[in-house]
Parts: structure tokens; C-alpha cells; sequence
């Protein structure tokens, strides 16, 4: 029963998709890139100022959001002297990419 809701599901998202709608999430899920917008942002074990701080990130270098908790995002590094390091950044210290997921715009 569960695999034939799974299959009518992804069949429903992929005819909308084809169909030129936008299938809310999907978009979010396929952009997870970003970057650091502040002179420099401390990467964080836990989602917490008081965690223990295992990298330092400069304004520009690029990531990929992975999580989100509260005003925290889990980011990983993908350029600079942090790259390939994973850790939590408050949210305003980092730009994403807003998404549109109304076809036509709302």
C-alpha cells in the first residue's frame, strides 16, 4: 500500500512539473547555495554562540545549506579557508537565495 502512494505521489509531482507548475519544496530543495555576507562568521559545532568554534568563514565564501534550527543554518563550506568544513552560522550572517515557487509569479 505505501509503494503504491509513493508512486501516485511522484507520478502527481512529476505530471506537475512537466506541466510548467512548480511543486512547492522542490525548488528549495534543488538551490541550497549560499554565502557568507558578513566580514567574517564563526562555523559552530552546535546551533549555540556558547559551542565550540571549529572554523572561521569571510565575507563572500560560498556554502551549501544543509539544516536549519531557530535563527541558525548548518552550512557547508564549499571555497575558502574553510572548505569542506561543516558547522552552524546564524542566519544573518549568510545570504540564500530566495525561491518563487509561484508559475506564473504570484
Amino acid at each position: 500500500m505505501r509503494a503504491r502512494r509513493a508512486v501516485a505521489a511522484l507520478s502527481l509531482a512529476v505530471a506537475m512539473t512537466g506541466s510548467g507548475l512548480v511543486v512547492a519544496g522542490s525548488a528549495q530543495a534543488a538551490d541550497n547555495r549560499c554565502y557568507i555576507t558578513a566580514s567574517s562568521a564563526k562555523l559552530r559545532s552546535k546551533a549555540t554562540t556558547n559551542s565550540t568554534a571549529i572554523g572561521v568563514a569571510y565575507r563572500n565564501n560560498r556554502c551549501n545549506d544543509l539544516d536549519y534550527k531557530g535563527s541558525w543554518v548548518k552550512l557547508r563550506m564549499t571555497t575558502g579557508n574553510a572548505k569542506g568544513k561543516v558547522g552552524w552560522v546564524r542566519r544573518d550572517l549568510v545570504h540564500e537565495p530566495t525561491v518563487d515557487t509561484c508559475t506564473p509569479a504570484c
